[in-house]
């Protein structure tokens, strides 16, 4: 489910962006500035981390990201020109416009995140809980193993010590001694 995010949100923090990054792309900048002069465009911008190639997507990027600068899909087409994005705004004012930027840091920009699409970040949140109860699960099964082989050990020695075969005793409790310092 997506969360309904107000221009005001949306204009504040693309405000604020533009004051702390350098964009890679020239034109960028001046995308994102006609973005926030137009308020019924900017209703329309949808922040996003997931692909949206076949719908209108523009991605931009700082200075500092490994991402092309600018880049603008419709149905699957891809310009990085800048009167082709500024004719498809002027002509298509009332749809849909994805917007994705990579810029250093944004996993962690709660404001940023506050404007992504809800579900994808769901899902990365989701992602990130099955790591930790894998890895979780994970240790509990290396655990167990090892008790398992130690006390499979102790049995082997004790039917050595039985047997009084030395040469396996000793064998079986140096594999012991290095299970124990493994705790």
């Amino acid at each position: 489910m997506t969360r309904w995010v107000s221009y005001s949100e949306k204009r504040q923090f693309l405000t604020t962006f533009l004051q702390q990054h350098r964009l890679k792309h020239p034109d960028a900048r001046f995308v994102l500035q006609y973005l926030l002069q137009h308020p019924h465009l900017l209703e329309n911008v949808h922040f996003t981390e997931t692909e949206q190639k076949q719908a209108r997507w523009l991605i931009i990027s700082t200075a500092m990201a490994e991402e092309e600068g600018l880049v603008f899909y419709r149905r699957g087409q891809k310009s990085t020109s800048l009167a082709s994005i500024m004719g498809d705004l002027a002509l298509h004012p009332n749809e849909t416009l994805y917007l994705t930027l990579h810029f250093p840091g944004k996993a962690r920009n709660f404001s940023y995140l506050r404007l992504i699409d809800h579900q994808a970040f769901e899902n990365v949140r989701r992602h990130e809980r099955h790591e930790k109860m894998a890895k979780a699960a994970e240790q509990v099964l290396d655990e167990a193993l090892k008790r398992h082989e130690v006390s499979i050990l102790k049995m082997q020695i004790d039917q050595a010590l039985d047997r009084k075969d030395m040469e396996l005793f000793h064998k079986l409790t140096e594999q012991l001694k290095k299970y124990e310092g493994q705790s």
